[in-house]
């Protein structure tokens, strides 16, 4: 899904990292884990990045999201904070890395909102968390 998304002024939408971050508060820490792992490793491949950027990325995220108090805090300027993390790592922003992060604010803010409201809507339609 989030490769068929357009791009928002060369922007995309991080519906992957919303995802990490949706299941850092809710899911056990081993889930946790192995989805900022997959999560990660899958994003790195989609978007043709060095072996364990976002993968390194998602997994430092879901530890300060799940274990700092303040999640929502944390999930607000994650995006931003991605994509100097991966300037630093390729050197490539694609466009200007400064315009990247400051784009990068509201887009990431509206996916995340987006994300949480539509896996916590089908995670409630599935029953993930009833007990029998």
């Amino acid at each position: 899904m989030e490769t068929l998304m357009p791009k928002f002024l060369g922007v995309g939408f991080p519906v992957l990292m919303s995802a990490v971050q949706f299941a850092a508060v809710r899911r056990p820490a081993a889930t946790v884990v192995l989805f900022a792992l997959a999560a990660g490793a899958m994003e790195d491949a989609l978007s043709s990045l060095p072996a364990a950027t976002s993968a390194s990325y998602f997994l430092g995220l879901a530890a300060l999201v799940r274990w700092s108090g303040m999640p929502r805090a944390a999930a607000l300027f994650s995006y931003p904070v991605y994509q100097l993390w991966v300037f630093i790592w390729t050197g490539n922003s694609g466009g200007g890395v400064f315009g990247h992060v400051l784009l990068a604010l509201p887009v990431g803010i509206a996916t995340a909102l987006v994300v949480e409201l539509a896996l916590g809507w089908a995670g409630r339609k599935a029953a993930v968390d009833e007990e029998g």
